[in-house]
């Protein structure tokens, strides 16, 4: 169950990753007008490895005929919950930008 999660959480964060690689997602979430280039290109790589790593955690989780089955549908769910972020309160994406820098910086 907790594979599961990591799974889940991986793609949603892959996912929140991809969309504030957008201007138009940028802006709505952060408040500025431009995404800078660097930052932009590290949301893109970022968000296609966690998609990468949820593929990956299925496959070990249930190996590769049912963890590809795992892996599409949790990709699914994950990208409906982003865009429901996204469409409701995208300042949440917000949050989770200013821990990432602040972690990371």
């Amino acid at each position: 169950m907790v594979l599961l999660a990591m799974i889940f959480a991986a793609e949603y964060l892959g996912f929140g990753c991809l969309a504030l690689g957008q201007s138009r997602h940028w802006q709505a979430v952060t408040g500025t007008h431009a995404c800078p280039p660097a930052t932009r290109a590290l949301l893109r790589t970022g968000g296609g490895l966690l998609l990468a790593a949820g593929l990956m955690l299925a496959v070990a989780r249930d190996g590769l005929d049912y963890g590809a089955l795992v892996w599409v549908t949790s990709v699914t769910v994950a990208a409906v919950a982003v865009v429901a972020t996204l469409s409701w309160p995208p300042r949440w994406l917000g949050s989770m930008t200013r821990m990432a820098v602040r972690k990371g910086g």
